[in-house]
């Protein structure tokens, strides 16, 4: 019980910390500035491709499998994608079989179950096979973790959009 509440905390700490972290004007500029350096195609970014920045000053994108959806929070700190109970429900993954039952997290070890989405497609782009990590305790949100994060060639932030490509 104490691993799933260190675990919670840690999101809800790091939900609640980073929009205060930094004062937004400088936020904003130091994102825009790192975009603008990596030489990406500012033509694509300003075609209202992407997600807007959420109020909390979170990233989320939705992942479409068939007719359902799930909705990630981008985390780039987080190795794998993690999926709430409902949004396992929704992917009907295949269990990976001969998996690690557990993972390191910022609150300790947690038990996990993994299972394989055939096929997910974010903002037109389908991703295959992408295993996730399914907490025996549901932490009610799910993550884009960097196992999926890495199939994109790249991952820009514009200001407050945030925009995937392959």
């Amino acid at each position: 019980m104490r691993q799933y509440l260190y675990f919670i905390a840690g999101v809800i700490t790091a939900s609640a910390v980073v929009p205060f972290a930094m004062p937004q004007a400088q936020y904003v500029a130091a994102t825009a500035y790192t975009a603008r350096s990596a030489n990406s195609d500012s033509a694509s970014l300003q075609k209202g491709k992407g997600t807007q920045r959420d109020e909390n000053g979170m990233f989320y994108i939705s992942g479409g499998i068939g007719p359902k959806s799930i909705r990630f929070l981008v985390d780039t700190g987080a190795s794998h994608v993690i999926l709430s109970h409902a949004d396992a429900q929704k992917a009907a993954g295949d269990k990976a079989v001969g998996e690690m039952r557990t993972v390191m997290t910022a609150g300790g070890p947690v038990a996990v179950d993994w299972v394989v989405i055939k096929e997910i497609e974010f903002e037109g782009h389908i991703l295959k096979n992408l295993k996730a990590a399914v907490p025996h305790r549901d932490v009610g949100l799910s993550l884009l973790g960097q196992n999926a994060l890495a199939q994109f060639e790249a991952v820009h932030i514009n200001g407050d959009r945030l925009t995937l490509s392959r």
